[in-house]
């Protein structure tokens, strides 16, 4: 009869009966190793048993703790993920904060983020609201954010900035999924302003608004801006701390945003104090101006003289024979003095024309000396279009008859670095328009073409081998 028992009947499972008839019984090896593969069968579960008990089966895992399996990759799959070969995937530890989901409970496909991460096109995506580079470590997304990826706004904010960098600024089906999802869960949490306040979904406002600035979506730029002060009027009123990482987030996006588009400024290098910048008295060689600016001083406002002393100095400290990136305290100093920089290059207003074209080569000077993690793929390409629409209008002006060495310092500094087309085409036939009339016994080699530049904004190591190439191009 069988037992009512549970207890009985769960004891009698732990048991397997094998008849043995004898010790001579053909089957008797076989036996002996069920009753083997039994017995540690029943051992596991024992103390499985006992660690579900205790809880010491769950354990927090990382990144770090996965097995690294090798990998095959064909020359197929090195192309689909737009990685060169031989470069890593993206290092999505740093990103998620160290923590792994192993419920696979995020918003999103984190393998298709691992994919894009290994882009090297979606690598400087996000930035600059937060930076996946080393030597940004000073605004990478745990410092911004202070949290993982268990924001699904933010979540799919980030997948949204990483895809459309990798179609190579479009945006197709999968762009639209994440910029659905993210505007959808920003628009719910808006309506529960306790909840909003928070740098996750700042973060994922300004996140929105870099797409939307690429794309010239001038007011949707400014709705997005002015919804991020509205929060910050919040977080003020209410006391709630932000991370400094945030607060330089929204200046630079705000900044960079209104140069693409157009937009209003709503914020400057004075707004938030984890921004301050002056002058270091150690070093005041420094901030001096370049011989070929201090000749033609005349041409020029005070305040933008005392900018390019600023920029001067950034270049001395970009040409330090032992400069080397990676410590946060002097990245966070240089960073602060290019937001100085920037921003008042920006609000100048009421200019010459010839300090309005100074005032772009000098941005883009800014940008490519220590910014080129930060804001290299956009910025310089829209900085040199403008100058160079500038200088086309500008091109009978007999102020540049009697300065022609800085018509030469402009042309080169917009045209170094604007990307392969039109924009490019136009320098080049430019260059070759002047060393046939203004130029003509101005420079005739490589070497006195150099001496022209040092006169200016110059560094060797940040615009040496750009203007190297332009010259290749314009002598053919």
């Amino acid at each position: 009869m069988a037992s009512s028992n549970p207890a009985a009947k769960d004891s009698t499972a732990e048991f397997q009966f094998i008849a043995i008839q004898g010790p001579d019984d053909v089957k008797d090896r076989a036996q002996r190793r069920v009753a083997r593969s039994h017995a540690v069968k029943q051992a596991l579960g024992r103390k499985r048993k006992m660690q579900e008990e205790s809880k010491d089966n769950f354990c927090p895992m990382s990144l770090k703790d996965r097995p690294k399996k090798p990998r095959k990759q064909g020359p197929v799959q090195q192309m689909n993920t737009g990685t060169p070969a031989g470069v890593p995937a993206g290092p999505l530890c740093r990103l998620s904060a160290g923590t792994l989901d192993p419920f696979q409970a995020f918003a999103v496909d984190m393998s298709r983020l691992q994919v894009l991460l290994g882009d090297y096109r979606a690598r400087q995506a996000p930035e600059p609201v937060f930076s996946i580079a080393e030597e940004l470590s000073f605004q990478d997304f745990k410092s911004v954010f202070r949290t993982g990826f268990g924001d699904p706004a933010l979540l799919n904010a980030v997948m949204l900035s990483l895809a459309f960098a990798a179609t190579g600024g479009s945006i197709d089906l999968e762009c639209l999924g994440y910029q659905s999802q993210a505007i959808s869960q920003i628009r719910q949490r808006m309506n529960r302003l306790g909840e909003a306040a928070t740098e996750t979904t700042i973060g994922t406002i300004l996140l929105l608004a870099g797409v939307e600035a690429r794309l010239g979506m001038k007011s949707q730029v400014q709705l997005h801006m002015g919804a991020v002060q509205g929060l910050l009027k919040m977080c003020r009123a209410d006391g709630i701390y932000l991370t400094p990482g945030i607060k330089r987030a929204i200046f630079w996006q705000d900044l960079n945003s209104s140069i693409l588009t157009g937009s209003r400024r709503i914020y400057d290098h004075t707004t938030f104090s984890e921004l301050q910048w002056t002058r270091d008295s150690f070093i005041p060689h420094f901030f001096r101006l370049p011989i070929g600016f201090q000749t033609r001083s005349d041409l020029f406002t005070k305040e933008f003289i005392q900018v390019l002393e600023d920029l001067h100095a950034l270049k001395c400290i970009r040409d330090v024979p032992h400069y080397t990136r990676g410590d946060p305290m002097l990245m966070s100093y240089i960073n602060n003095h290019t937001a100085s920089i920037q921003s008042r290059l920006m609000s100048l207003q009421d200019v010459s024309p010839v300090q309005e074209c100074c005032c772009l080569a000098a941005y883009n000077c800014s940008v490519m000396l220590c910014c080129t993690l930060w804001c290299a793929l956009v910025v310089p390409s829209h900085i040199s279009s403008q100058l160079l629409v500038k200088l086309q209008q500008t091109s009978n002006d007999l102020v540049w008859d009697e300065h022609p060495e800085l018509l030469v310092w402009l042309i080169y500094i917009g045209g170094a670095f604007a990307p392969a087309g039109t924009v490019r085409s136009e320098y080049v036939s430019l260059l070759r328009q002047m060393n046939s009339t203004r130029f003509r016994s101005l420079y005739r080699s490589w070497p006195e073409l150099l001496d022209i530049l040092k006169q200016f904004i110059w560094s060797d190591k940040a615009f040496l081998s750009p203007v190297k190439a332009l010259w290749d191009e314009a002598i053919v």
